[in-house]
């Protein structure tokens, strides 16, 4: 049940579009769901923990797969909330469905933080 919440979640990263700050938490995710879509690791370490990036590099196939499945998803909003140094982008599908991502800053810049409950800190 992880993995098919971590995969679909990587997903709607990949399906987010139009942001207005380069360094938005909303830019952030985009260009994270961007890295997957084009199975780019070296783009990806530039926007989301080293954790994450492990999480991804494991899943890496079947992520990208389920993308293409999934690249129709049409999004009716997205948000965010940052607090400090950590942000959620919320992601509302025209279904009614709605995804999470949380963000934490590193050296002035937004990553993903995908941790799927463990903590390697």
């Amino acid at each position: 049940m992880k993995k098919r919440f971590f995969i679909g979640t990587l997903v709607f990263a990949a399906l987010l579009v139009g942001c207005s700050l380069a360094n938005s938490p909303k830019a952030t995710v985009q260009k994270f769901g961007k890295a997957i879509e084009k199975n780019d690791m070296k783009a990806l370490a530039k926007v989301a923990t080293p954790d994450t990036v492990r999480l991804i590099s494991t899943f890496g196939p079947k992520v990208q797969g389920y993308a293409a499945s999934m690249s129709e998803k049409k999004i009716k909003k997205v948000t965010e909330e940052i607090d400090g140094d950590t942000a959620v982008v919320t992601v509302v599908f025209a279904d009614g469905e709605e995804k999470n991502f949380d963000l934490v800053k590193v050296d002035e810049k937004w990553k993903v933080d995908i941790n799927m409950g463990f903590n390697h800190k």
